[in-house]
């Protein structure tokens, strides 16, 4: 058995006989970065040139029967492709190498091992690896060979590799991220998302719950995620979001991120935080001029305004609510719509 995504050597061309090493570049084509001793056997390298080129430090051991053809740091690929030989049949790579195959997660890894999930054994740690024993059934599917990244692998599915991640980022704006991004490029459903929560241990899973009941809300962004909190916590009358406005003839007028409809008062948490280009400018005034053209309020703030803000900004939401109720004339809180 090989392992990694480099293409196998001809069984011709083995050996390099003036040295008695086997030869990293036989017609052009590498030895694969991590190989079995098996697998090494089967292309016709002797156990005798394995030691050899363990004892010279050309190759490094990297777990019982598994090699690195090289004489570098083994890289967390490397450790990937060595768990899965390791962990035998039915394993697969999961957190944060494997969200990293969907460009999901944080650019740097939240932890030093590669955790690799298996139906049976016990749970260990090996170099750069966690193999972790995982009775529930798991969707496995192979990396290509086109993919920037583990090639050849056997990777978790996205709603499953999303859930171990969470459970090692400290950050919830990090997991909030993952989790808006994943809904929205469509890479899982948010009830795949609510069934691994359910099922993964619930030391350190509170991240994951808060983006989900941020999700389960409405929210499409972390943004809006951070906006609903906030406005939540301050314990504002019920409100709307991603609400879609239509005119008296049921016309559509727009989408508004955040809503009371009673009180025609509208929250836009605007993405774009120095300046838009001229055509964003001129769909956003064209939009803003039709809303308060039906008599809606529109305060628009930037991200970082709330992120900096938190309970301050959600109070003076709030001031501005209560100054639409008196307008109306209705009582404060409003009844629920």
């Amino acid at each position: 058995m090989w392992i990694s995504g480099a293409v196998v050597p001809s069984r011709g061309a083995v050996a390099n006989s003036r040295r008695g090493r086997p030869d990293d570049h036989r017609m052009g084509r590498p030895l694969p970065r991590v190989l079995t001793t098996a697998g090494a056997e089967r292309l016709g390298i002797t156990p005798a040139q394995m030691r050899t080129e363990l004892r010279r430090e050309r190759w490094r051991r990297l777990g019982s029967g598994v090699l690195l053809t090289r004489p570098d740091e083994p890289t967390r690929e490397d450790w990937a492709h060595a768990g899965l030989a390791l962990a035998g049949r039915g394993a697969a790579v999961s957190g944060w190498d494997a969200i990293r195959v969907h460009d999901l997660g944080p650019r740097t890894p939240p932890v030093s091992h590669v955790l690799v999930i298996t139906p049976r054994g016990r749970n260990r740690r090996v170099g750069g690896l966690r193999i972790r024993p995982s009775k529930r059934p798991v969707d496995i599917h192979t990396v290509p060979a086109y993919a920037e990244c583990l090639q050849g692998a056997r990777v978790v599915s996205a709603a499953r590799a999303l859930a171990d991640t969470a459970l090692d980022l400290d950050q919830l704006a990090s997991v909030r991220a993952m989790v808006t991004s994943a809904i929205q490029r469509r890479l899982c459903l948010v009830d795949e998302l609510r069934a691994e929560l359910e099922a993964s241990p619930q030391n350190g899973s509170a991240h994951l719950r808060t983006s989900l009941e941020d999700v389960l809300a409405g929210a499409q962004s972390v943004a809006e995620a951070e906006a609903i909190r906030f406005l939540t916590n301050a314990q504002l009358p019920a409100f709307e979001v991603n609400a879609a406005v239509h005119d008296p003839a049921d016309k559509f007028v727009a989408v508004v991120d955040v809503l009371w409809r009673q009180l025609r008062f509208a929250l836009e948490i605007d993405s774009r935080e120095f300046h838009f280009s001229e055509v964003d400018w001129r769909h956003t005034m064209r939009r803003h001029n039709r809303l308060s053209r039906l008599g809606y309020a529109v305060a628009h703030y930037a991200p970082s305004d709330v992120r900096r803000r938190k309970a301050d900004w959600a109070r003076e939401v709030g001031q501005a609510l209560r100054a639409r109720a008196k307008e109306f004339r209705l009582p404060w809180p409003p009844p629920p719509p």
